[in-house]
């Protein structure tokens, strides 16, 4: 995969971690976005290893990305969907 979709969080122990966007899902229900990605270095893997997957709330405010945690199980469960839908995980 390119990594051309990457950016960088601090975790809870200050340490900066690349990430790379794989999808963003829209919700037709509400409009809102989600965004579904990994740890760069996964994003190379072979298939047969398992890989973590994280998906936030995705948008944008006078043009800054804005990144936050899912609400709902019912915005879990559409995650969860796409990803067994859409995204080769073997």
């Amino acid at each position: 995969m390119e990594q051309n979709n990457t950016f960088k969080l601090v975790n809870e122990n200050g340490e900066e971690i690349t990430y790379v966007g794989l999808s963003v899902v829209e919700n037709p229900e509400n409009g809102r976005r989600y965004l579904i990605y990994t740890e760069a270095e996964n994003a190379n893997e072979v298939s047969g290893k398992n890989v973590e997957l994280y998906a936030c709330i995705y948008g944008k405010e006078n043009g800054r990305i804005l990144l936050d945690p899912l609400e709902t199980e019912k915005e879990k469960t559409l995650i969860q969907t796409f990803i067994e839908n859409n995204i080769r995980t073997s």
